[in-house]
């Protein structure tokens, strides 16, 4: 019995991954939150200026703004992603080389150009990639992958990073500076590639730029380097990005993916960008195998998320809308894995657009029109009636067509169909 009942598991397993891309949240750290109890901070939104504020004058004409958002202040402390908007980088201004522990990165480019340098531990698929990419373009680093990038713009950099991880970015960041800093000078120099005398003069600039994410390259300095073409660690938007046309996503809006499939090396992470018509929604929907992180691009949405983070036997946030007005540019949303959400233009007079991340490489979706209403095609709207109240679903003929469609498809084995009056035994 047991033989068989493994024959009958394992394609049922192996549709999980039918398309590229993790289906699964990569396991991390914890978020290092202290929460009393679960009521404490079931709050799924945080706006710009509630985030922490890294933002200086040292290095652009305009301040540059890094922003991050406080993990221990949304969603129970149990968020498992985390947002970091970054304004006015000017040109120039390069963000020094680091890595992160415990999180993979994902950004999306919302003004500018940006040359991004990566470096593989292992030397594959590439020893380092080098990708120039603007506005609408996007780029994923793997955790532990040391990175930079510098605005190659006159009118500077402007992107929102998103992080598959619960700690804030500066938690599990390491610079390449503090850790050379660090290191007994004869280590340190051997790495460099310097003498002992080359050394001792680079190291009070390297200690001196130990407590920065900015710096400025010299332009004099700077060269075009080679594209990394056949496996791209950063893509633009018109190469990657495919339309959704998936009914019942919502009215007024039009909605664009890039999954693992689209952005091969992305395999961790992936994004929905949804443009919105005044007054335009997103429906309602379940994303079954992943958290995700809404960043407003332009305009202003409203947003909810069908449920919070519950535990134990507090069955109040599970059954609680957590609703979010007029969030503006740079503000964040977080949507915990397999509650429902929902986003709408906030006006009703302006367009406006957004990205929602996704903490795997190929998110699945189910959407409620179809999949949790009366314009589901099983054939079953007596079902979402008594579940419903008591409501009476209404009865157009495209529907009943759809159904009984459904229901004579040869193939098909509903357990709508009636059984035989005269089964053979």
């Amino acid at each position: 019995m047991a033989w068989v009942f493994s024959l009958v598991l394992f394609p049922v397993a192996a549709q999980l991954y039918e398309e590229p891309g993790s289906a699964f949240p990569t396991p991390t750290v914890e978020s290092n939150c202290f929460q009393d109890n679960l009521a404490d901070n079931q709050v799924y939104y945080q706006k710009l200026d509630q985030m922490f504020n890294g933002s200086s004058d040292a290095i652009c004409p305009k301040t540059l703004g890094l922003f991050v958002n406080k993990p221990c202040t949304w969603a129970a402390g149990k968020a498992t992603m985390t947002v970091a908007p970054v304004i006015n980088q000017c040109h120039w201004a390069i963000r020094n080389f680091h890595w992160h522990d415990s999180s993979d990165e994902w950004s999306y480019m919302v003004q500018g150009v940006m040359q991004v340098i990566l470096t593989s531990p292992t030397g594959v698929p590439w020893h380092s990639a080098v990708n120039t990419i603007g506005p609408g373009g996007v780029w994923f680093f793997p955790r532990g992958w040391p990175h930079a990038f510098v605005c190659v713009s006159e009118e500077g950099c402007n992107y929102v990073l998103t992080f598959n991880g619960p700690q804030a970015v500066a938690v599990n960041d390491h610079m390449i500076a503090e850790t050379y800093a660090q290191l007994p000078d004869k280590i340190a120099s051997y790495s460099m590639g310097m003498s002992m005398g080359e050394w001792a003069t680079a190291k009070p600039k390297v200690a001196a730029n130990t407590g920065t994410f900015f710096t400025r390259v010299d332009p004099a300095k700077f060269t075009w380097l080679p594209e990394e073409n056949a496996e791209p660690a950063a893509v633009n938007r018109s190469d990657v990005e495919v339309e959704d046309t998936t009914p019942g996503v919502g009215q007024g809006i039009q909605v664009f993916n890039i999954r693992t499939a689209q952005f091969p090396f992305a395999t961790r992470m992936s994004q929905q960008r949804i443009v919105f018509q005044p007054g335009g929604f997103r429906n309602l929907v379940w994303i079954t195998n992943a958290a995700a992180t809404m960043t407003v691009i332009s305009g202003h949405v409203n947003a909810a998320t069908q449920g919070g983070i519950s535990g134990g036997f507090d069955q109040g946030p599970s059954s609680k809308s957590y609703v979010a007005k007029s969030l503006g540019p740079y503000d964040a949303f977080y949507f915990p894995i397999r509650r429902g959400y929902w986003i709408e233009e906030a006006t009703g007079t302006e367009p406006a657009e957004v990205i929602v991340v996704f903490e795997v490489g190929n998110w699945k979706a189910l959407e409620a029109k179809t999949g949790f209403g009366c314009s589901n095609p099983v054939g079953a709207p007596w079902a979402y009636e008594a579940t419903a109240g008591g409501i009476e679903c209404p009865s157009s003929p495209e529907l009943i067509q759809r159904r009984n469609l459904r229901r004579h498809e040869p193939d098909a084995q509903s357990f709508m169909q009636q059984p035989a009056e005269n089964p053979e035994l």
